[in-house]
């Protein structure tokens, strides 16, 4: 009897191995991927990201995006997690061909799917 109960238990636990790999992989996945969609109504040019004012880093785009064009991102979260965004929140600005610029505050990339430019 007790033989039997513990092959039930040796083969649950075999087969729920698996599981546990999912939900760990899950647990320390960090990749975030989020899309940016120009609907300004001119080609962006430079796409820049920020936690401060003072440092927009580079330009994030490999060449002009059109209008009504998206982008997509990807990165990793864990990257981030020193600065004072936890590593999902962002200031994100534009600047388009024309030189105007725009930007758009306090954007958590970690739950907005996609970041929209608009008029």
């Amino acid at each position: 009897m007790v033989n039997r109960w513990l092959s039930k238990v040796t083969i649950a636990a075999v087969l729920s191995l698996p599981l546990l790999g999912i939900t760990a992989a899950s647990v320390f996945a960090e990749r975030v991927k989020i899309s940016v969609i120009n609907n300004s109504g001119k080609t962006m040019t430079v796409l820049q990201s920020s936690t401060s004012d003072d440092d927009w880093g580079e330009n994030l785009l490999d060449g002009p995006l059109a209008d009504r064009g998206t982008v997509p991102f990807e990165f990793d979260s864990a990257e981030y997690e020193d600065d004072i965004s936890d590593g999902c929140v962002f200031d994100i600005m534009a600047t388009y061909s024309d030189g105007t610029q725009s930007d758009l505050r306090g954007i958590n990339f970690c739950t907005a799917p996609s970041i929209n430019f608009s008029k």
